[in-house]
């Protein structure tokens, strides 16, 4: 584990005002190590990709972070079926295909259940190893209804 300490501590400055009286002034930073994993060229190993399982991916490392998009899907026989979410927040299915380094899918809109395609490219996004169980009802949600369309 790597660690970066990213502010310094807290400190008083002593000025003295025009009638030479003290004036105590606060300047205050706070101490905080963030935790950084090494930077590898690739974020995802294609070779894993290739069996049959369930994903997680999202913007940031770590899961469930706020304002952060997440997706999760399970690839079966190089087909996918999944769902696009931010946390506390609603969710779009997708279903389709798995390129090397990108998913081929359409993403049904949870109000009005139009259709669009779109491209994720994968090595945009961070792969995560737990997968939820609210990612598994999300997931669970979105192969009870268009699985019929893909396997």
């Amino acid at each position: 584990m790597i660690f970066r300490l990213v502010a310094i501590a807290t400190y008083s400055i002593l000025t003295y005002g025009v009638v030479n009286r003290p004036v105590i002034q606060y300047k205050s930073i706070s101490v905080k190590f963030k935790e950084e994993r090494p930077k590898f060229s690739s974020e995802i190993d294609n070779d894993n990709m290739r069996t049959d399982g369930i994903y997680l991916f999202g913007q940031s490392r770590q899961p469930e972070q706020i304002q952060n998009e997440y997706f999760v899907f399970k690839l079966k026989n190089g087909k996918v079926i999944g769902a696009f979410y931010l946390p506390h927040s609603a969710f779009y299915c997708f279903y389709g295909i798995h390129q090397k380094d990108s998913l081929q899918v359409k993403v049904i809109d949870s109000y009005d259940n139009s259709a669009s395609d779109y491209t994720v490219d994968l090595t945009k996004y961070h792969r995560i190893n737990h997968v939820s169980d609210n990612d598994f009802r999300i997931l669970k949600t979105c192969q009870t209804n268009y699985q019929y369309l893909v396997w």
